[in-house]
């Protein structure tokens, strides 16, 4: 993990990092742009010293699945938010999920942490970095980095208004007269805020609300802020580092401002600069795009580390509420393999609502219609977003999982239950690394009293629990805990097995259409597991005929340890059952001392 490069691995780097800024700032002095990562670093540009450090590949397996909560999602009187956080995922969580991403948890001024008025400190509700690096002791901790604005609040945007150095030149402005007429949008407000600073009259670009001003990445000081924060983050025990509404930081009038190849570029050099210090570091970015836009944030296996499969919420409750699979089939097919060194990010549920642009091709618009209408007769809202040449379009659900699922397009509300731990046993099957959001873990109705306090949409899938609320709610006899007991064990489950590595073979079976079938290939094909999932209120036939089960080893399902006789016959599976059907129990498996050093030669 720490080994040296050596003097040529310097050149390399610097010579590497020269290419990307050069293509970034064509107009600025590359030897000086590179000097300046070198000092960021703390690297010696010549001579004798530390060497940048050789990227550590094996990051993540099986055994590895993230929480996604808030600081304060878990509350409790006389205490911090990480505080009581930790003390609630240690006791209920440390055994089956090994990552925690903590949302926004700078000081703010709007949208609930992301739009970040101070970067150097946590709120003091939440804690200090002393929490944080509690935190990382027990877990793997993952943070956002606000990467695309900041608060109108924000000591940057005050210098902007007032003419002085540095803030005057990091932020984004355009004049109305220029082309906007392409810019992606999600949001419905107009782009440009008026302002009145000591220069004059300015229109500040502001992508998702007037009290969150765009930072002017056209200025390389702005990467430099950048890349000081993502290392200030490491410094205090983070090892992931989410990158938020980052395929939106380059704009050019014109042009769609999402995506351009300067984003990419900005991503590459932050990669590369921080693994040369932190070679275990991880970047995820947060792109709520269609799929292949989605995907290019892999790069050449030189930007993200982790995408967010954002296709894979819609699709599943989508195939949960309409009990057919061909949509999500759709997208499982869709995603290629992920490069080595890179996953995706598999949830179902998050701080946000339910994106609906990532089911676009992959979902009738008819029934994204029908999507919306289920959502708001389950309780929920609809944001929407403005369209190029006028009007809105439904842009993303504002409601719990839970509640989504408690009833299906034909009205039953029998197995609501069943639903939702399906819609999460499926992202655990998929290739990438799991991850469950805390009201998931909570099995959390819409937070109603949250909304109307606030009147904003996303605050039904947002609420505060009380420790000793969530603690009753998970251990006292309920709906709760059942969905939390049965979420744990596939989870305890899954972490055995070698075929659910993240990077793990992964082929989409074709089972009809009220059947769900991947099935996962550990790397050294010595197991193989068939994932089968009921997405109906109604028994179903599994005709094994139909999937590999090849004849000179047994077959169980991991879950129900039933054993497999005929492997020419009819599975019976009742309403939303899952079966994982593999020719080994991973937990259980004496590898030999071979099998051992082949698996630990893989590099991912």
């Amino acid at each position: 993990m720490d080994r040296v490069i050596g003097t040529s691995g310097r050149i390399a780097f610097a010579s590497a990092m020269r290419n990307l800024l050069a293509d970034v700032y064509p107009e600025h002095d590359h030897a000086e742009l590179v000097r300046r990562v070198f000092e960021a670093l703390n690297l010696p540009l010549e001579g004798e010293g530390a060497e940048p450090c050789e990227e550590y590949l094996r990051k993540w397996d099986q055994r590895d699945a993230f929480l996604i909560t808030y600081g304060d999602s878990i509350s409790r009187d006389g205490h911090h938010g990480l505080e009581s956080l930790g003390d609630f995922y240690r006791t209920w969580l440390k055994d089956w999920l090994t990552g925690i991403h903590i949302l926004p948890f700078h000081p703010f001024t709007s949208d609930d942490g992301f739009s970040v008025s101070d970067f150097s400190v946590l709120r003091p509700e939440l804690g200090n970095w002393d929490d944080v690096k509690a935190l990382s002791r027990d877990a793997t901790v993952m943070a956002d980095l606000v990467a695309n604005h900041i608060s109108a609040s924000h000591v940057w945007f005050q210098q902007f208004l007032a003419g002085d150095a540095p803030g005057v030149d990091y932020i984004k402005t355009a004049s109305p007269d220029d082309d906007l007429s392409d810019v992606v949008r999600p949001r419905s407000h107009p782009l440009l805020s008026k302002v009145t600073t000591s220069n004059g009259e300015k229109h500040v670009w502001c992508t998702f609300s007037y009290d969150q001003v765009d930072l002017d990445y056209g200025n390389p000081d702005v990467f430099f802020e950048i890349l000081k924060i993502v290392l200030d983050y490491l410094k205090h025990g983070i090892r992931v580092v989410r990158l938020d509404a980052i395929g939106f930081i380059w704009k050019e009038a014109g042009t769609s401002s999402i995506n351009l190849e300067q984003t990419h570029k900005i991503i590459k050099a932050l990669r590369l600069a921080t693994t040369a210090v932190h070679p275990d570091v991880l970047f995820i970015t947060e792109t709520n795009l269609p799929l292949l836009e989605n995907l290019s944030y892999f790069g050449d296996q030189d930007e993200a580390h982790l995408i967010y499969n954002f296709s894979l919420p819609p699709v599943i409750i989508h195939a949960l509420l309409s009990g057919r699979s061909d949509c999500v089939r759709k997208c499982i097919m869709s995603m290629p393999p992920a490069p080595a060194g890179c996953t995706f990010f598999n949830f179902t549920a998050s701080h946000d609502g339910i994106g609906l642009r990532p089911a676009e091709n992959l979902i009738p618009d008819s029934e994204i219609d029908a999507m919306t209408e289920h959502a708001r007769k389950m309780g929920g809202q609809v944001s929407y977003r403005a369209l190029k040449g006028g009007g809105q379009k439904a842009y993303e659900l504002n409601v719990t999982l839970f509640s989504m699922l408690a009833e299906n397009f034909d009205g039953d509300t029998t197995y609501g239950l069943e639903r939702f731990v399906m819609s999460q046993a499926i992202a655990m099957s998929l290739e990438g690394v799991p991850a469950i959001y805390v009201q998931s873990i909570l099995a959390t109705e819409n937070d109603q009293k949250g909304y109307e306090e606030t009147g904003i949409p996303r605050r039904l899938n947002r609420k505060i629990w009380q420790l000793p609320d969530a603690e009753a709610r998970l251990s006292e006899d309920g709906i709760a805990k059942s969905a939390f007991d049965q979420l744990r064990a596939l989870m305890s489950i899954r972490m055995g097995q070698p075929a659910f590595h993240p990077n793990a073979t992964q082929y989409t079976l074709n089972l009809g259409p009220n059947l769900l079938g991947v099935w996962r290939q550990g790397h050294l094909n010595d197991q193989s597991i068939f994932c089968v999932f009921n997405l109906t209120d109604k028994p179903q036939d599994l005709d094994l005929s139909k999937i590999n089960l090849i004849m000179t080893v047994g077959w169980t399902d991991l879950l129900s340890q039933q054993v497999i006789e005929d492997y020419n016959g009819i599975l019976p599976l009742a309403p939303y059952q899952i079966v994982w059907i593999s020719n080994v129990d991973g937990r259980n498996r004496i590898e030999s001392r071979l099998l051992q050093r082949y698996r630990d030669a893989m590099p991912v």
